[in-house]
């Protein structure tokens, strides 16, 4: 059984604009390792909300179990490490960390989520009572997402403190604006649908989403397709 609903239609359509937004950055300029980690991040920010809109239609309890709780995380997961990798390399590489940390940080996003895809880690129990969704956090399985998600923010929020600093020019006001943009889509985003959900509460799950839009569409317009704007 499929929900038609408005809030829904809305999520999927900004989920889709993302990752549209990210495509258009990265085919500006396709050689820039920025605009390209940018265009992954829109890509798993966009695929989690594509993924979240189908999460609230489809009543389906085998579907929801198999195949879209696990794909939303898997989205929900990669997002964070999209957005450590732009803050390394935007708008210059960070040349202070080492291969080893680089691999210590990738080997621990595969192995989360493959533990996702593989079902070792179920955050949601999702049950469907009365052609409704209803859904309870695994507070266990959750935790060690919500631990991850923000380290990774955490870090990547530093590294661009750190360029802050040191630019000046075009690059430091550059650096304010991505920092600005999303550190406030992943506290927003993060607050709503990472920390409210460790207490069961998902009323405002579903705003998640239009954060994403909102300060992703300001990074992706002022920086990389109309940077001359913030001169």
């Amino acid at each position: 059984m499929v929900i038609v609903d408005t809030k829904n239609i809305l999520i999927l359509i900004i989920g889709l604009f993302n990752i549209a937004l990210g495509f258009a950055v990265y085919l500006k300029n396709r050689h820039n390792s920025s605009n390209f980690w940018f265009f992954m991040m829109c890509l798993f920010g966009g695929g989690w909300g594509v993924m979240k809109a189908v999460q609230l239609s489809v009543l389906n309890l085998y579907f929801q179990e198999l195949f879209i709780g696990r794909v939303m995380m898997f989205f929900g997961i990669m997002a964070p490490l999209g957005y450590f990798m732009l803050a390394y390399n935007f708008p210059y590489k960070l040349k202070i960390f080492s291969k080893k940390l680089l691999f210590f940080i990738f080997t621990g996003t595969s192995i989360l989520e493959l533990s996702t895809l593989l079902g070792v880690l179920i955050y949601v129990k999702v049950l469907i009572i009365n052609n409704t969704l209803h859904r309870d956090i695994i507070l266990f399985d959750f935790s060690i997402f919500a631990i991850y998600f923000f380290l990774y923010i955490i870090f990547g929020t530093s590294i661009l403190l750190n360029k802050y600093h040191s630019a000046d020019g075009i690059h430091k006001i550059q650096i304010k604006y991505l920092l600005w943009a999303t550190l406030g889509t992943f506290i927003t985003t993060g607050f709503v649908s990472v920390v409210l959900m460790l207490f069961n509460i998902f009323t405002y799950d579903w705003l998640g989403a239009v954060f994403l839009l909102i300060h992703f569409g300001i990074t992706g317009y002022l920086i990389f397709i109309k940077p001359k704007a913030i001169r």
